[in-house]
């Protein structure tokens, strides 16, 4: 396949999946809306359009269009209540292990998902130090998220070495992205827009 068909593919899926992602956002008291049933397919099909396109003909792309779909769920739900729940994180990360398994067996790769689970560990590691030494501003959601990012961040690197820096690259990007989306919400909100549910106001 092409990479444009890579795309084309991942951007069906990624349709698909979104549609089958609506129930799941709900059952966790997402308000169903209009823009919501919209939003979800549109973002997991750009996303795994995207991750299509950039890894191409390779099984590597499997796991990554796995990871998104979940991301996409725990995303929608942080949003909304400001969490990210178990339920989605741990069978994300059971799945992700699976797959990883089987494709690394049938590439007679064995060491692949090594790389993987010491990714993960690497940054779930450094994520829970980091919570520990921020007092809990750091939540233990975003520690638990990391699990799945590592083993996806592992699996996608040539080697431990591309896998260490994939993983110190992430964490720098995602502290610029939450400070950058903190200043933000903290700006509408101080004009008087709500965007999100406010979790800390009074539901009155």
């Amino acid at each position: 396949m092409s990479t444009v068909a890579m795309v084309i593919a991942g951007v069906a899926i990624g349709i698909v999946a979104g549609r089958f992602l609506l129930p799941l956002v709900w059952s966790f008291k997402v308000r169903n809306s209009r823009s919501l049933r919209v939003m979800v397919p549109l973002s997991t099909a750009a996303a795994l359009g995207a991750a299509g396109g950039l890894l191409g003909t390779t099984w590597d792309v499997v796991p990554v269009w796995a990871l998104f779909v979940a991301l996409v769920a725990v995303t929608t739900v942080d949003l909304f209540h400001y969490r990210i729940p178990n339920a989605i994180v741990f069978p994300a990360v059971l799945v992700l292990l699976a797959l990883m398994t089987l494709i690394s067996l049938l590439r007679h790769q064995p060491g692949a998902i090594g790389q993987a689970v010491a990714a993960a560990g690497l940054y779930g590691g450094i994520m829970a130090v980091l919570h520990t030494a921020s007092r809990g501003s750091l939540g233990w959601g975003d520690v638990k998220l990391s699990l799945p990012l590592g083993l996806v961040l592992g699996w996608v690197g040539s080697g431990y070495g591309q896998s260490l820096l994939a993983v110190l690259l992430a964490l720098g990007l995602a502290s610029v992205l939450g400070a950058i989306m903190g200043l933000f919400v903290w700006g509408v909100r101080a004009l008087g827009i709500e965007l999100l549910p406010d979790p800390l106001a009074d539901p009155d």
